[in-house]
């Protein structure tokens, strides 16, 4: 049997990727929210994800990469052609830059570091969860 790396105990948070070289970022900005719905993968991650359960924005190939939002699943991922998953994610004035991110020995292995091309959903552990969640903005 495979070894999943993700559990319900393991998971500290989901982070969803937003690359805005695909995605246009302008309109989320000005309403200070992500879009409501992400495209994930069919796999046994998406399975996992419930409602109420955390989540970050992750925006990848921009000059100022980082968290810049965060928020909770508002349900699970639900199936089709594209599978996609529901979210409530309000954005930060500021986003938690990579290089800030980085920098910190307990976060310099974490997922999106790691496989940044990697489909959505991508992750935190609990531990990583909760030294990120120490650097949001409130």
């Amino acid at each position: 049997m495979t070894t999943r790396a993700i559990t319900p105990q393991s998971l500290g948070a989901w982070v969803i990727k937003c690359n805005p070289k695909v995605t246009d970022l302008a309109p989320m900005v000005a309403a200070g929210r992500a879009t409501e719905r992400w495209c994930v993968a069919d796999n046994y991650r998406s399975r996992l994800m419930a409602a109420g359960q955390p989540v970050l924005f992750w925006v990848s190939a921009h000059p100022r990469r980082g968290i810049w939002g965060a928020g909770t699943l508002t349900g699970p991922a639900e199936p089709g052609p594209k599978w996609t998953v529901p979210t409530d994610i309000v954005l930060f004035d500021e986003p938690v830059v990579a290089l800030e991110l980085s920098a910190v020995p307990e976060l310099a292995g974490i997922e999106v570091f790691r496989s940044p091309q990697q489909s959505n959903p991508s992750w935190v552990d609990c531990e990583a969860w909760s030294v990120v969640r120490g650097m949001l903005p409130n």
